[in-house]
């Protein structure tokens, strides 16, 4: 197949640290799945407004002569997989299976990421941190407009999903139930279904994982991950196997391994 027509991906999302993962735990979950199945991709760099949804991450899928724009990674890895561009990794899964990787996601997309986001942006100590490290390179008067712009539109979205009318003791009550499920439920396993390879939960997990333990923007929630031997170990697999570029994740993870 000449390099033409190849099936190709441009990943529209947040700007991105060189080799790190992106701010967007969306945008890390999707590369995580480009990534994995080998297909030919490339990371472009926009802004929510310009999204077909609002919302990033979307892609521009090159394919059979034709460029196909799909919004949110649910549906861009469902038309990969529904057109035969990349290999399903649930292909070998029972129904229960899939079932239980669709709760499962739904549970971390939805709810999980939903209290983490909260903290970066509600708490001040936690929103100056993530400002400095998404925002960092930007010139005054353009950063403190562009951030508090973003603020108050994640503030926005997340109230409006309800997560922002709980309290922060109980948002967080929230994360500390996640942590104990998803770390109960990986214990003992390399992957999510006890297989030889990960399958698209363990993308989704990773992908999660992965960004937040990128930024210092979540304390509460990364301090969990890195007291937990099953997270990490399963964190610094992914990352080995996936994106051994993305240096400083790792030396994070042996760091943590050390102390513990």
């Amino acid at each position: 197949m000449s390099t033409e027509s190849r099936p190709h991906v441009i990943l529209w999302g947040v700007a991105k640290p060189p080799n790190a993962p992106s701010s967007s735990g969306f945008c890390q979950k999707l590369e995580a799945f480009l990534r994995f199945s080998g297909i030919s991709y490339e990371v472009g760099e926009t802004v929510p407004m310009k999204a077909p949804k609002g919302k990033v991450p979307f892609a521009d899928i090159k394919h059979g002569g034709k460029t196909v724009t799909i919004a949110d990674s649910h549906f861009i890895v469902r038309y990969l997989v529904e057109n035969g561009l990349i290999q399903d990794p649930n292909t070998d899964l029972t129904a229960i299976q899939k079932g239980e990787s669709r709760a499962w996601q739904a549970y971390i997309e939805e709810l999980l990421y939903s209290a983490i986001v909260r903290d970066r942006w509600y708490l001040d100590e936690n929103y100056a941190v993530t400002v400095e490290e998404i925002f960092g390179g930007m010139s005054w008067p353009l950063r403190p407009m562009i951030s508090w712009f973003f603020r108050r539109k994640v503030k926005q979205s997340i109230w409006n999903a309800g997560m922002g009318r709980h309290s922060q003791e109980e948002a967080q009550s929230l994360q500390k139930e996640a942590f104990e499920a998803l770390e109960a439920r990986m214990s003992g396993h390399l992957y999510f279904h006890d297989s030889q390879q990960p399958t698209r939960i363990d993308l989704i997990i990773y992908g999660f994982l992965a960004n937040t333990l990128a930024t210092n923007g979540n304390p509460y929630w990364t301090d969990m991950v890195l007291r937990s031997s099953t997270l990490l170990a399963f964190t610094k697999r992914m990352t080995t196997l996936l994106f051994p570029e993305y240096e400083l994740l790792l030396h994070r993870i042996e760091e943590a391994e050390v102390l513990k």
